[in-house]
């Protein structure tokens, strides 16, 4: 690929096509000998032209990979082999690709009115998805979880229709997606965390159980990679949920209001 078209292709993910053109095009008249630091140039411009919210979200990326470092080297028995390290490139995969669509998608979003209801919307969504796990910890009643449960993709739906009656449905679909992002991004970093710090306490009768049936030596260690194992698996699926849910909301609101939805 060449230097223009990466030029162009990382302005275009980060929201800034018609940049990544115009740089391009003035890369065309460069000398050869200096193409790669005028490239290493617009890049770092570009990067320091993103918002606010992209910066929060290389900053929540950053830190997700602090958690699991952390663990590493606070437990060395969730080093198991080799499985261990490819679980953790595939984490360090999603984490960079988050941090990208964040980025990009914080860009697009130009209003501050959309940027601050994509903000409420996640940190709601972290919020009934967090609940549910200290519903489950203290033993509540399955059918209030569950009733937590849908407060998550509620509010994605609400926060998609919200978004797209005000502007359109690429839109909408924009909002709740960087909304997801972040509520991904959110919970991990109140789960990993509190698994990290507290040895993944509090510990319930069935992990002691499970941890004596499975023969290992640590309860702690046991506890963190349990506990992390799922913080990681709510990275993925608290993202795909809520905006499959705000999808939903970005139909109906399109349907109730074709006339002030359209793309």
């Amino acid at each position: 690929m060449s230097t223009a078209r990466v030029v162009i292709l990382v302005a275009s993910v980060l929201g800034r096509a018609d940049w990544g053109h115009a740089m391009a095009a003035e890369l065309a008249q460069v000398p050869a000998r200096r193409r790669g630091r005028f490239v290493a140039g617009c890049l770092g411009a570009l990067l320091l032209s993103l918002p606010g919210l992209a910066w929060a979200s290389l900053a929540s990326g950053l830190l997700s990979l602090a958690v699991v470092a952390a663990a590493l080297v606070r437990y060395p028995g969730l080093v198991t082999g080799v499985g261990t390290w490819l679980a953790v490139g595939f984490f360090v995969t999603v984490v960079v690709g988050y941090v990208v669509a964040a980025a990009g998608l914080s860009t697009r979003l130009e209003e501050s009115r959309l940027l601050v209801g994509a903000v409420l919307a996640g940190a709601g969504i972290a919020c009934s998805w967090w609940a549910v796990g200290l519903a489950a910890s203290v033993g509540a009643p399955t059918l209030a979880s569950m009733a937590m449960l849908a407060l998550g993709p509620a509010v994605a739906g609400v926060a998609g229709a919200w978004a797209t009656a005000r502007s359109s449905w690429v839109v909408g679909t924009e909002c709740v997606g960087l909304a997801s992002l972040l509520a991904g991004f959110a919970l991990f970093l109140l789960w990993g965390g509190q698994t990290v710090a507290f040895a993944g306490r509090p510990y319930d009768a069935a992990l002691v159980r499970d941890f004596r049936a499975s023969g290992a030596h640590d309860l702690a260690t046991y506890a963190v990679s349990d506990s992390l194992g799922s913080g990681m698996m709510l990275l993925l699926l608290v993202p795909l949920v809520s905006l499959v849910a705000g999808a939903a909301g970005c139909v109906v609101a399109q349907r109730a209001w074709p006339a002030t939805t359209s793309a």
